[in-house]
């Protein structure tokens, strides 16, 4: 196996390409195109909007079933949630890591090795997929019992949860995919088809929920249509050889794919983080009030989403500029790019709380306005946890420029911190003290504290990487 694996090396070292420059032929692709705001904002604007439009259709599963189905549906949606967010983050870890890894070795001119781990992550995620889906299956009743549903809330949650998890691999390639368009300089392909999956799931969901009255399994299948447009249409692109990324023959490469499995590690923690905090609030809304505050916390966190989108959106989307230029080492775009990136997130993160804070009740009476106890808990709960929105900005950033940078470690630091520890550690003390307004106030806690520990860390790194 050593000897077959130093061949392959020497074959993709005989058919390394030198890094894209302006003068041969590249000008069309980002990589090759100066560093200014004009440039960054045309690439990373159709990931923006991308992640925008897809927590669009998201929020909007939740409003049909708010209206269609009621409180329990809605209930039940965030019950399911975190066990979605498991599938996700072992996807993320692929599709971040992998990301990193494939845009530094573009950067540093080796295109078919670039190719040939863009296959093997794919085969290698859509093997871990199936082990998933077998497992949350199995056990799925125990699984939602545990992370705060009752005996009423049960049914929903397994009608709704079976359909999206045999759905996992399909969602796999989605995510998968949307990341390696960006790096493969498609990124308005990945918006239009994001686009195009939204129009579907919405369409479904008001005709199988609102229509023919499916309740939450029109739900699940409605997302599942739109999964299968974001997940195999893509394939075109990649089995396409004039691609700039393709299918080619993949080569096991167990210590790489380790290795951008743990720089990818911060996005999969933020992931699980995400599920673990959300049974939290579960567990907490319905000791302190009940089914109407899980219904509430759920409408909110989907509320949060929408803002926070745009940020993940745009360093989703610059990522892999980042990733091209330390692959190449030039230091001279990296710190360019770093300054216009901190400038864009925090006009962004500014922008998008002044928006929170003044539209928040308009953004509430669309879940909740035929139930007066449901919306007044919502208008309380966003006005504060909307706060995190400016904080959350400067946090999603520095974890995903580390990892983009390859240095899994402090990203995973950061994202840990966040997610993690402080926000777990403020669900579980805050409202001890404070009932439902320590359960408000827990997000934006963790999010002022985790980016005092992201600017250090931004601020500590600044000669190794030289932004």
């Amino acid at each position: 196996m050593v000897n077959r694996m130093n061949k392959n090396d020497e074959m993709y070292e005989a058919q390394a390409l030198p890094p894209l420059m302006p003068d041969e032929g590249q000008n069309s692709l980002i990589y090759a195109r100066p560093i200014n705001t004009k440039n960054i904002l045309t690439f990373t604007f159709p990931t923006m909007v991308r992640m925008l439009f897809v927590s669009m259709y998201t929020i909007v599963d939740g409003i049909v079933v708010s209206n269609y189905v009621g409180s329990l549906g809605l209930s039940a949606l965030n019950i399911v949630y975190p066990v979605l967010n498991v599938v996700m983050a072992l996807t993320f870890v692929f599709q971040m890591g992998s990301n990193a890894v494939i845009g530094k070795k573009l950067g540093e001119g080796k295109t078919h090795e670039a190719c040939s781990f863009l296959s093997l992550t794919v085969l290698v995620n859509l093997a871990v997929m199936a082990i998933m889906m077998t497992l949350l299956l199995a056990f799925d009743e125990e699984i939602y019992l545990r992370i705060g549903s009752d005996e009423e809330l049960l049914p929903l949650c397994v009608e709704y949860g079976r359909i999206m998890v045999l759905a996992g691999p399909i969602w796999s390639l989605q995510i998968l995919f949307q990341g390696f368009l960006v790096t493969a300089d498609r990124p308005h392909m990945g918006l239009w088809l994001s686009v195009a999956a939204g129009c579907v799931n919405i369409g479904l969901d008001l005709l199988l929920v609102g229509v023919f009255d499916f309740g939450l399994a029109g739900a699940g299948y409605a997302s599942m249509a739109g999964m299968f447009v974001g997940g195999l249409v893509p394939l075109r692109v990649f089995f396409d050889k004039k691609s700039l990324l393709h299918f080619e023959k993949p080569v096991w490469k167990g210590r790489e794919l380790l290795l951008a499995m743990g720089n990818g590690a911060s996005e999969m923690v933020t992931s699980l983080s995400s599920a673990i905090t959300t049974a939290l609030f579960n567990l907490q809304m319905m000791a302190i009030v009940g089914e109407k505050g899980v219904a509430a916390i759920s409408a909110i966190l989907y509320l949060q989403f929408v803002f926070v989108a745009l940020l993940i959106g745009f360093t989703s989307g610059v990522a892999p500029i980042f990733s091209y230029n330390y692959g190449a080492g030039n230091r001279a775009n990296i710190h360019k790019l770093f300054a216009i990136s901190v400038r864009m997130v925090l006009s962004f993160s500014l922008a998008m709380l002044v928006v929170a804070e003044l539209l928040d009740r308009p953004m509430v009476l669309i879940f909740a306005s035929k139930d007066p106890v449901l919306r007044d808990l919502m208008i309380v709960g966003f006005r504060i946890i909307a706060i995190s929105v400016f904080f959350t900005g400067i946090n999603i950033f520095a974890s995903g420029f580390f990892t983009a940078m390859n240095n899994g470690r402090v990203s995973a630091l950061v994202s840990i911190l966040r997610t993690l520890v402080l926000e777990v550690g403020a669900l579980l003390l805050m409202p001890m003290w404070w009932g439902i307004n320590g359960v408000w106030w827990a997000l934006p806690v963790a999010e002022i504290l985790a980016s005092l520990v992201a600017v250090s860390m931004l601020l500590r790194y600044r000669k190794t990487y030289g932004y």
